[in-house]
């Protein structure tokens, strides 16, 4: 019954152009030879994938591409594709029963019942490469790039956006902003239904904060 299952999941989901990861690791499971290399192939693609992402969503919304452009308030375009071609399904036994195990230690609010589904899994890391080109390209200070150290960081291995400076405790120093996983997180308003269109428009504006002036 799996098979069936799997092309049921298949035939509901979004009709998108899936780019397959390169590695299939887990971040933390990669070598620093391995987080280069995927690194390295996460760059060279952002040109091709860009250049798809802004095509679809600009026909999807039918609004010129040039709108697309990469600025802040292209996000409130990017953001209102993404809410309406989104899609969830409900989230397979075996992972329904992992998070119940887990919710054993940390609650009922870790058990999700629905799910985003691939395509829009593989939709989210794209607008991840999107907000990450609207700072490197706006921002002369910030550029891509990824830690393979401390191995239990967050953000091991990851593509990230760098050169933002941040103040703790009267201390000011360097802060990586991840990309997908902050879309991921904004995303994550769908499980109560407070997405707005401004979600992502919101989040980039406040690490524009962390820009170090020139």
């Amino acid at each position: 019954m799996s098979g069936i299952t799997d092309l049921m999941r298949f035939k509901k989901d979004v009709e998108y152009d899936l780019l397959a990861p390169l590695l299939a690791l887990s971040f933390q499971e990669m070598t620093s030879k391995q987080a280069e290399e995927n690194f390295r192939w996460f760059v060279s693609k952002i040109p091709e994938r860009m250049e798809y992402f802004r095509n679809r969503c600009s026909n999807d919304l039918k609004v010129s591409i040039d709108e697309l452009n990469y600025t802040a308030d292209s996000l409130i375009l990017v953001w209102r594709w993404f809410l309406q071609i989104a899609r969830m399904e409900k989230t397979p036994k075996e992972e329904l029963e992992k998070m119940k195990e887990g919710a054993k230690v940390f609650g009922d609010s870790f058990v999700n019942r629905e799910q985003f589904t691939v395509a829009t899994k593989f939709i989210m890391r794209d607008i991840g490469m999107y907000v990450g080109q609207c700072y490197v390209l706006n921002y002369p200070n910030l550029y891509w790039h990824f830690k393979t150290k401390p191995k239990n960081s967050v953000t091991v291995n990851q593509p990230l956006v760098a050169g933002f400076r941040a103040k703790y405790m009267d201390k000011e120093g360097a802060v990586f902003f991840q990309p997908i996983h902050m879309v991921e997180v904004r995303a994550a308003n769908f499980y109560d239904k407070t997405q707005k269109e401004t979600d992502l428009y919101n989040i980039f504006m406040k690490w524009v904060e962390y820009v170090p002036q020139e």
